[in-house]
C-alpha cells in the first residue's frame, strides 16, 4: 500500500500540518501521479486563511501540479505507456458530457465533480490520483516547475486573452504585476499588442518593461486612467485584463477603456464591486469573467514554454514540508514570480 505524505489545512487561519495516510486503490481510468512540483498562489492563501472556498477539513491544497505517473488502471491501449512519463495535471474533474464540456469549455463544466486543491484534496502531497484524461504530456527536457506553471501561471491568462478578440496593434491594459501578469505581458507582446501595465511596485514594473510592456504605470504615484487616456490619444484602451482582483480598482480601471472596450475579470476577491451603470451602458462596455483554463489551453501553454515564447518567472522554491513558509511568501505579495513547492 502506497503511503502518501501531505500538508493539510486542519483549521482555517492556522498553519498547515504535515500528515500521512495510506492511499486507496486506484480507480478505473485513473493514474497515480508522483508530484514533483506544484505552484503556490493567492487561491491557496485564501483557502488557508478561510476567506475563499471552504472544503471539509482536513484538506490538502494544491492545484498546479506536475509529476510522473507511477501507476495506471485502464484497459485502454493508449494509456499503457504513461507509466514513468512526465505530465502536467489539469485540475478539474469534469463530467465530459454537458454542453460546456462538449464545446471545449470544461473549465466551466455544468456538472463538475470537483477541482484538485479546491474541493478535493490536492497536490501539497507526494501523490495524487487523477483521471487519465486530465494528464497533458510534457517534454522530457522540460523541468517540473516549468511544467507545473504551464497550468496555473500560463494557461490562466492565456484563456482570458484568447477570449478578448483581435489583439494585433490593440492597446491592452494589464492590472497587476504578479506571476500571471508577467506571463500575460509576454503572451500579449507575442500577439502584437501594445501592453500597458498598472502596478504598485517600481521593481515589478521595471520587470514588466523588460518583458515587453510598452508603458508601465505606478498607480500609487499617478492617475493611471489619465495616463492611459494620454497614451491612447484620448480614446482609451481596447481591453483591460484584471489579474490583481482588487475590488477598489475595478470601477477605476473600467474608466480607462474606450467605448466598446472589454474588461476581463481574472483575479477576484470575496468583496462586491459598485460599478457605474451609465458608463457601462452608454459606452457599451463588455465585462467578462475568465475562470481557470481548459485542457487545450494547457496543451498550448506547454508548447509556448517549450518553444521559448513564454517564460514563467519563479521567485522561491520550497520543499513540501516548508509549505507554510511558501504560503507566507505568497501572502506577503513580495515575490517577483511564482512560488514553487519542489519535491
Amino acid at each position: 500500500m502506497t503511503k502518501n505524505r501531505y500538508m493539510a489545512i486542519v483549521e482555517y487561519g492556522k498553519k498547515l500540518v504535515e500528515m500521512s495516510a495510506d492511499m486507496k486503490p486506484l480507480q478505473r481510468d485513473y493514474a497515480r501521479v508522483r508530484i514533483r512540483a506544484n505552484g503556490v498562489c493567492a487561491t491557496d492563501v485564501k483557502l488557508v486563511d478561510g476567506v475563499g472556498f471552504h472544503p471539509e477539513l482536513p484538506f490538502v491544497p494544491g492545484h498546479e501540479p506536475a509529476g510522473q505517473v507511477e501507476e495506471v488502471n485502464s484497459d485502454l491501449e493508449k494509456y499503457r505507456d504513461y507509466v514513468g512519463r512526465r505530465f502536467v495535471v489539469h485540475p478539474h474533474i469534469t463530467c465530459g458530457e454537458c454542453e460546456n464540456c462538449l464545446s471545449g469549455r470544461e473549465n466551466v463544466c455544468l456538472a463538475v465533480k470537483g477541482s484538485l486543491g479546491i474541493s478535493i484534496n490536492g497536490a501539497f502531497s507526494e501523490y495524487v490520483d487523477v483521471p487519465l484524461r486530465n494528464l497533458i504530456p510534457v517534454p522530457d527536457n522540460m523541468d517540473f516547475p516549468s511544467a507545473a506553471l504551464a497550468g496555473g501561471v500560463v494557461a490562466v491568462p492565456l484563456l482570458a486573452i484568447r477570449n478578448l478578440g483581435d489583439l494585433v496593434n490593440r492597446d491592452v491594459v494589464v492590472i497587476g504585476t504578479g506571476g500571471l501578469a508577467m506571463v500575460a505581458i509576454q503572451i500579449l507582446k507575442n500577439a502584437g499588442s501594445n501592453v500597458i501595465v498598472v502596478g504598485r511596485k517600481d521593481e515589478k514594473l521595471q520587470m514588466a518593461s523588460k518583458l515587453g510592456a510598452a508603458f508601465a504605470i505606478n498607480s500609487m504615484q499617478t492617475d493611471y486612467v489619465k495616463e492611459i487616456k494620454n497614451y491612447t490619444r484620448g480614446i482609451g484602451a481596447d481591453y483591460v485584463v484584471d489579474l490583481a482582483g482588487d475590488p477598489k480598482e475595478v470601477p477605476v480601471a473600467i474608466n480607462s477603456l474606450k467605448r466598446g472596450g472589454t474588461f476581463s475579470v481574472v483575479g477576484y476577491s470575496s468583496s462586491t464591486v459598485n460599478l457605474d451603470y451609465k458608463k457601462i451602458a452608454l459606452d457599451a462596455i463588455k465585462i467578462q469573467g475568465s475562470r481557470s483554463y481548459t485542457r487545450n489551453d494547457l496543451r498550448i501553454s506547454v508548447d509556448l514554454i517549450k518553444n521559448h515564447l513564454v517564460k514563467p518567472l519563479i521567485s522561491h522554491r520550497f520543499p513540501l514540508e516548508s509549505a507554510n513558509e511558501a504560503i507566507s511568501v505568497v501572502r506577503s505579495g513580495t515575490s517577483m514570480g511564482r512560488v514553487i513547492l519542489e519535491f
